[in-house]
């Protein structure tokens, strides 16, 4: 299938799951939003002008295979946003919409993904277009450090919590539904289709930014379209995470899911992907036992973090991150290594730390 696209690529077609945004052009760009040059009606592709060129050579030879998401830029400022076509009766536009309410939306707490305008087109009256921020993948790169996981924990924990006080639960906060605001890190941008290139496609080369180093980054929670609002009771067996308790036919709390999946989050991207982490197993525990009732809540889950975070030392925060499928290391030379990750770590975070976040599009 890979190889079939990349065929099409080269031959200077749109892919099936392009043709549909090409068809929308006008339409986004009447309402504001420009897409990438290969969606430009009678757009030819460069490399077809001439021989012995090949589709890597160009920037409009990146594609986009998702169906539902697309990127764009916007006309009044050029910033890059994303577009998501849905159904207009989905969970997602009320949700987000409520969220991203100006009341809601400059709370710091608030980790969820604003949605900055939904477009209605006549052609499409079924569906809508929700326009929102542009993220990076949270694994791009990894975290270096133990205290850019415990940044992650302390911030994820309170857009839960934060959430479920306005009474909407996630159903899906599994670490794929979590992403950050990258801008810090690649000030230079990055394209939206393809994580290690510059927006020109020009592949990044160097050694991979750090969170710490820039002052840290911003995690946001994406992808209410399970979600639900002022219910305690909910049924369905969708969502990334198969946590105990789904089902079609006996009802569940969808806020003790929540806590349930989170947590499942910490295992799988933090421990599961890296060594020197084992101290979180615990606080994992506490948050996924198989009986929703023996749960806590995401505020009381919150409070016993702040507990532990309080409690650890700068020696245990300045802790480099290794791969869990790395080969151990010891030796002079690596202890050099960690050492002068201390020093820098204490460096960023006395400097760093003081920049102020900057708001999204």
């Amino acid at each position: 299938m890979e190889f079939k696209g990349r065929n099409t690529i080269q031959e200077g077609r749109l892919l099936d799951s392009e043709t549909p945004w090409a068809e929308r052009y006008e339409f986004l760009k009447r309402s504001g939003y420009l897409l990438r040059p290969r969606y430009r009606p009678g757009w030819v592709a460069p490399w077809k002008l001439k021989p012995r060129l090949y589709s890597n050579d160009f920037e409009e030879g990146i594609s986009s295979s998702r169906t539902a998401l697309m990127d764009a830029q916007r006309l009044s400022d050029g910033k890059t946003i994303y577009l998501k076509h849905t159904k207009k009766d989905s969970p997602e536009v009320e949700i987000g919409q409520y969220l991203s309410s100006e009341e809601l939306r400059n709370n710091p707490r608030n980790h969820c993904l604003p949605v900055l305008e939904v477009l209605r087109n006549e052609d499409d009256p079924e569906h809508v277009l929700l326009v929102m921020p542009w993220l990076r993948r949270i694994d791009s790169p990894e975290p270096a450090s133990v205290r850019e996981c415990v940044d992650f924990v302390q911030q994820t924990l309170e857009g839960l919590t934060f959430m479920h006080e306005h009474k909407v639960a996630h159903r899906d906060c599994a670490w794929g539904n979590i992403m950050m605001d990258g801008r810090r890190l690649y000030p230079q941008g990055w394209h939206p289709q393809q994580w290690g290139f510059y927006p020109n496609g020009k592949v990044m080369r160097g050694d991979e930014p750090s969170r710490t180093g820039v002052g840290g980054v911003r995690y946001y929670l994406i992808d209410f379209g399970i979600s639900t609002k002022g219910q305690d009771e909910t049924l369905g067996i969708h969502g990334q995470e198969l946590s105990p308790e789904l089902s079609d036919t006996v009802p569940y709390n969808p806020y003790k899911l929540d806590v349930y999946i989170l947590g499942m989050t910490y295992q799988h991207f933090l421990i599961e992907r890296h060594l020197g982490l084992d101290f979180l197993l615990p606080f994992i525990e506490y948050m996924t036992p198989k009986n929703p009732s023996e749960r806590p809540s995401a505020a009381e889950a919150l409070q016993r973090w702040n507990k532990i975070a309080q409690e650890m030392s700068f020696f245990t925060l300045s802790q480099r991150l290794y791969p869990r499928k790395a080969e151990p290391r010891s030796g002079l030379s690596q202890t050099l290594k960690d050492t002068s990750y201390r020093v820098r770590d204490l460096w960023w975070t006395a400097t760093a730390s003081k920049k102020p976040s900057r708001p999204l599009p």
